[in-house]
């Protein structure tokens, strides 16, 4: 599949996300849960629109160091209804020269994945080998890591082309993607092996 299908398919996906988290908060009576989906598809919606004015420069190659890259990435999301922890010090960042708009897609790709398996927090570490991202959602199977090894999606229907999508940047830039399931809590870690 084509890049431009991708991201297709992940605006698309990110469309849907909305309708369906308006339609549920339509359907219940109550008020308040109402104004929550409002805000989470308004969150969602804003960072749609921040991509479609990048989308222009995404080509832009930029050295940047990665921890800053990061607290700028999730700032906004601090303001969610979950929390987002950047772990490492400025010491223990790497400077990566790459396009900024791609790896911040591939970047919030992971976080969407974590929102969608219902994570609550997640935590983002970060030193000279690697950038892992853990979470506390519904955690993924062995047979899943098989299947995204495979075809780059759990999904049966021609969806979910996301982390193929992140495979297929960070490669570019010489790094590998694990993903494990977390065992002694809930949750999903992803890691991106950087070659440094």
């Amino acid at each position: 599949m084509s890049d431009e299908k991708i991201l297709a398919t992940e605006v698309l996906r990110d469309i849907e996300k909305v309708k369906k988290d308006l339609e549920e908060g339509l359907q219940n009576k109550d008020v308040n849960i109402l104004q929550e989906k409002v805000k989470n598809s308004n969150i969602i919606l804003d960072e749609l629109s921040q991509y479609c004015k990048e989308v222009v420069d995404e080509e832009r190659v930029v050295t940047m160091s990665l921890n800053v890259f990061l607290k700028k990435c999730f700032s906004r999301w601090h303001k969610k209804f979950w929390s987002i922890d950047i772990i490492g010090t400025s010491n223990a960042s790497v400077d990566v020269e790459c396009s900024a708009v791609k790896l911040n897609r591939a970047f919030e790709n992971i976080i969407l994945n974590s929102l969608e398996a219902e994570a609550t927090e997640i935590k983002i570490h970060v030193d000279k080998t690697l950038i892992s991202f853990i979470d506390d959602g519904k955690g993924i199977s062995q047979e899943d890591i098989t299947k995204i090894k495979e075809t780059g999606t759990t999904k049966e229907k021609g969806r979910g082309y996301g982390l193929s999508m992140v495979k297929n940047y960070i490669s570019k830039l010489g790094w590998t993607l694990e993903l494990k399931n977390n065992k002694k809590s809930r949750g999903t870690t992803v890691i991106f092996h950087l070659n440094t």
